[in-house]
Protein backbone atom coordinates (compact mmCIF):
# COMPACT_ATOMS: atom_id res chain seq x y z
CA UNK A 1 0.00 0.00 0.00
CA UNK A 2 1.53 3.46 -1.08
CA UNK A 3 1.67 6.22 1.90
CA UNK A 4 -1.23 8.12 0.23
CA UNK A 5 -3.71 5.19 0.20
CA UNK A 6 -2.35 4.32 3.80
CA UNK A 7 -3.06 8.08 5.13
CA UNK A 8 -6.52 8.06 3.47
CA UNK A 9 -7.41 4.35 4.98
CA UNK A 10 -6.64 5.86 8.39
CA UNK A 11 -9.18 9.10 7.33
CA UNK A 12 -11.54 5.76 6.56
CA UNK A 13 -11.01 4.00 9.92
CA UNK A 14 -11.18 7.28 11.97
CA UNK A 15 -14.47 8.14 10.04
CA UNK A 16 -16.03 4.70 10.98
CA UNK A 17 -15.68 5.55 15.03
CA UNK A 18 -16.62 7.47 17.59
CA UNK A 19 -13.95 5.86 20.04
CA UNK A 20 -10.09 6.84 20.02
CA UNK A 21 -7.87 4.13 18.21
CA UNK A 22 -4.22 4.38 19.31
CA UNK A 23 -1.47 4.48 16.49
CA UNK A 24 -0.29 1.17 17.58
CA UNK A 25 -3.59 -0.42 16.85
CA UNK A 26 -4.03 1.72 13.28
CA UNK A 27 -0.17 0.35 12.86
CA UNK A 28 -1.32 -2.77 13.08
CA UNK A 29 -4.09 -2.79 11.29
CA UNK A 30 -2.05 -1.66 8.45
CA UNK A 31 1.21 -3.58 8.53
CA UNK A 32 3.17 -0.56 9.22
CA UNK A 33 5.62 0.86 12.36
CA UNK A 34 4.02 2.79 15.01
CA UNK A 35 6.58 5.92 13.82
CA UNK A 36 4.77 5.66 10.42
CA UNK A 37 1.59 5.99 11.62
CA UNK A 38 2.66 9.16 13.92
CA UNK A 39 4.21 10.66 10.90
CA UNK A 40 0.96 9.88 8.63
CA UNK A 41 -0.96 11.72 11.00
CA UNK A 42 1.01 14.58 10.69
CA UNK A 43 0.81 15.07 7.53
CA UNK A 44 -3.21 14.71 7.53
CA UNK A 45 -2.67 17.34 10.07
CA UNK A 46 -0.88 19.56 7.54
CA UNK A 47 -2.93 18.55 4.74
CA UNK A 48 -6.01 19.99 6.86
CA UNK A 49 -7.53 16.91 8.55
CA UNK A 50 -8.82 17.72 11.94
CA UNK A 51 -7.14 14.54 13.53
CA UNK A 52 -7.01 14.71 17.43
CA UNK A 53 -4.94 13.11 19.49
CA UNK A 54 -6.22 12.20 23.03
CA UNK A 55 -4.59 10.25 26.03
CA UNK A 56 -6.34 6.83 24.41
CA UNK A 57 -5.59 7.34 20.46
CA UNK A 58 -6.86 9.62 17.37
CA UNK A 59 -10.34 10.42 16.76
CA UNK A 60 -11.37 13.09 14.34
CA UNK A 61 -12.75 15.54 15.88
CA UNK A 62 -16.27 15.90 14.90
CA UNK A 63 -16.37 12.77 17.15
CA UNK A 64 -15.46 15.34 19.67
CA UNK A 65 -18.66 17.31 18.80
CA UNK A 66 -21.42 14.57 18.59
CA UNK A 67 -23.84 16.71 21.04
CA UNK A 68 -25.86 19.88 19.85
CA UNK A 69 -24.44 22.16 22.44
CA UNK A 70 -20.60 23.29 22.67
CA UNK A 71 -20.14 25.75 26.00
CA UNK A 72 -16.35 27.13 27.91
CA UNK A 73 -16.28 26.70 31.70
CA UNK A 74 -13.52 28.52 33.56
CA UNK A 75 -12.35 26.75 36.30
CA UNK A 76 -9.93 27.43 39.55
CA UNK A 77 -9.11 24.38 41.38
CA UNK A 78 -6.26 22.51 42.66
CA UNK A 79 -5.38 18.84 41.51
CA UNK A 80 -6.70 17.30 44.30
CA UNK A 81 -10.10 18.30 42.66
CA UNK A 82 -9.44 17.31 39.35
CA UNK A 83 -11.58 14.03 39.65
CA UNK A 84 -14.43 15.41 41.20
CA UNK A 85 -14.28 18.05 38.43
CA UNK A 86 -14.55 15.21 35.65
CA UNK A 87 -16.70 13.09 37.16
CA UNK A 88 -19.41 16.37 37.92
CA UNK A 89 -19.39 17.33 33.54
CA UNK A 90 -19.54 13.63 33.26
CA UNK A 91 -21.91 12.23 35.80
CA UNK A 92 -24.09 14.89 33.74
CA UNK A 93 -23.98 13.61 30.56
CA UNK A 94 -21.22 16.18 29.13
CA UNK A 95 -17.82 15.36 27.04
CA UNK A 96 -14.79 17.06 28.67
CA UNK A 97 -12.98 17.71 25.21
CA UNK A 98 -10.21 19.60 25.93
CA UNK A 99 -8.05 22.25 29.23
CA UNK A 100 -6.63 25.55 28.23
CA UNK A 101 -4.13 27.54 30.03
CA UNK A 102 -2.96 31.06 28.72
CA UNK A 103 0.92 30.78 29.12
CA UNK A 104 3.30 34.06 29.21
CA UNK A 105 5.27 33.54 26.66
CA UNK A 106 3.35 30.18 24.50
CA UNK A 107 -0.32 31.80 24.84
CA UNK A 108 -2.89 29.69 24.48
CA UNK A 109 -1.63 26.20 25.35
CA UNK A 110 -4.73 23.24 24.45
CA UNK A 111 -4.80 20.00 25.33
CA UNK A 112 -7.01 17.42 23.87
CA UNK A 113 -8.69 15.23 26.54
CA UNK A 114 -12.15 13.62 24.93
CA UNK A 115 -13.51 11.92 28.39
CA UNK A 116 -16.83 11.25 28.45
CA UNK A 117 -16.93 7.75 30.55
CA UNK A 118 -16.33 6.63 34.38
CA UNK A 119 -13.11 4.65 32.39
CA UNK A 120 -11.82 7.63 30.49
CA UNK A 121 -11.65 9.07 33.70
CA UNK A 122 -10.03 6.55 35.59
CA UNK A 123 -7.07 6.46 32.98
CA UNK A 124 -6.89 9.93 32.93
CA UNK A 125 -6.11 10.11 36.82
CA UNK A 126 -3.75 6.84 36.79
CA UNK A 127 -1.33 8.70 34.51
CA UNK A 128 -1.85 11.77 36.63
CA UNK A 129 -0.74 9.81 39.87
CA UNK A 130 1.79 7.21 38.21
CA UNK A 131 4.04 9.94 36.12
CA UNK A 132 6.32 12.81 36.90
CA UNK A 133 3.97 15.20 35.10
CA UNK A 134 1.58 18.09 36.18
CA UNK A 135 -1.44 18.99 35.35
CA UNK A 136 -0.89 22.61 33.02
CA UNK A 137 -3.56 24.20 35.53
CA UNK A 138 -0.57 23.99 37.50
CA UNK A 139 1.50 26.68 35.61
CA UNK A 140 -1.20 28.64 35.99
CA UNK A 141 -2.40 28.42 39.90
CA UNK A 142 -5.02 26.26 38.98
CA UNK A 143 -6.46 28.47 36.66
CA UNK A 144 -8.27 26.86 33.36
CA UNK A 145 -10.82 26.42 30.78
CA UNK A 146 -12.39 23.57 29.20
CA UNK A 147 -15.06 23.09 26.24
CA UNK A 148 -17.79 21.08 27.02
CA UNK A 149 -19.71 19.23 24.83
CA UNK A 150 -23.33 18.89 25.63
CA UNK A 151 -26.77 17.54 24.83
CA UNK A 152 -28.53 20.82 25.26
CA UNK A 153 -27.36 24.19 26.60
CA UNK A 154 -29.70 23.33 29.88
CA UNK A 155 -27.28 20.02 30.55
CA UNK A 156 -24.43 22.52 30.32
CA UNK A 157 -26.28 25.56 32.48
CA UNK A 158 -26.61 22.24 35.08
CA UNK A 159 -22.90 21.14 34.49
CA UNK A 160 -21.93 25.26 35.48
CA UNK A 161 -24.11 24.98 38.63
CA UNK A 162 -22.86 21.72 39.90
CA UNK A 163 -19.24 22.96 39.22
CA UNK A 164 -20.02 26.22 41.00
CA UNK A 165 -21.65 24.69 43.84
CA UNK A 166 -18.71 22.72 44.57
CA UNK A 167 -16.08 25.67 44.20
CA UNK A 168 -14.62 24.66 41.15
CA UNK A 169 -15.25 27.24 38.76
CA UNK A 170 -12.86 30.76 38.75
CA UNK A 171 -14.83 33.14 40.75
CA UNK A 172 -15.12 36.77 39.03
CA UNK A 173 -14.62 39.81 41.23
Amino acid sequence: MKAAERRQKIIDILNQTQVPISASVLAGQLGVSRQIIVGDVALLRAANHDVISTPRGYVLSQALYSHQFIGKIACQHGPEHTKEELESVISKGGIMVDVEVEHPIYGMLTAPLNIKSQEDIDNFMEKVEHSNATLLSSLTDGIHTHTLSCHSKDEFEEIKSDLSDKGLLLKSN
